[in-house]
């Protein structure tokens, strides 16, 4: 079964390369200025992507790239086999931006992310800062549940939570996995949020899984 894994806000797809097991491939999302910031933009790019792939997929995705493979579900159950939800965004978050872009100042300086996708991740958002903010106010807030009436149980899902995230935290998780129905694993990783980023081990055993 072909798996589709999908970058959170602003990631990159090669930042999750090294946690991908074999059969899996990490999509690269539109930009900011290609969708104006738009999130429903990303959801029917999302769809389209796996119209063209025709046939069923296990579809995972980080933080924002979480909600949006659920959506995708919802949209198109006939097309997703398999959920994995990793650290997903989908409910209101209450960690403020201001206070996420500490935590990522906090990871830039003790060189968390390599530096070159660093630079790439933002040059895409210097290249349409308003875009980008948009997209990313529209993330904080999102909440999915008026969407899951026909979702419930199909198809199969898992949330992976991590017990050091302080954006999408363990109760979050929890939470959204309790309102889908979803099964739930939590890891420990020292890295918060990132984690998927910086223990691909980890991801890779949940997306083996």
């Amino acid at each position: 079964m072909t798996g589709l894994f999908l970058p959170g806000w602003g990631a990159t797809a090669v930042l999750y390369a090294a946690g991908l097991p074999e059969g899996w491939e990490a999509l690269e999302l539109p930009s900011f200025r290609k969708t104006r910031g738009e999130f429903l933009a990303y959801r029917s790019w999302l769809a389209n992507q796996l119209v063209q792939r025709r046939t069923p997929v296990a579809l995972a995705g980080h933080s924002m790239g979480g909600a949006l493979a659920l959506l995708a579900a919802v949209d198109q159950p006939e097309l997703v086999e398999k959920l994995i939800l990793v650290s997903p965004a989908g409910l209101p978050l209450t960690k403020s931006m201001r206070a996420s872009m500490v935590t990522f100042a906090g990871q830039v300086a003790s060189g968390r992310y390599p530096l070159g996708h660093l630079r790439r991740v933002v040059a895409r958002a210097a290249a349409a800062p308003r875009s980008a903010l948009k997209l990313a106010r529209t993330t904080h807030r999102l909440d999915v549940r008026p969407e899951l009436e026909r979702f419930y149980g199909n198809p199969e899902c898992t949330v992976v939570g991590c017990t050091t995230d302080t954006l999408t935290t363990s109760s979050h998780c929890r939470q959204l996995a309790a309102v889908l129905g979803a099964g739930y694993r939590e890891v420990d990783a020292s890295d918060g949020h990132i984690w998927p980023i910086t223990h691909p081990w980890m991801l890779a055993a949940e997306l083996s899984r």
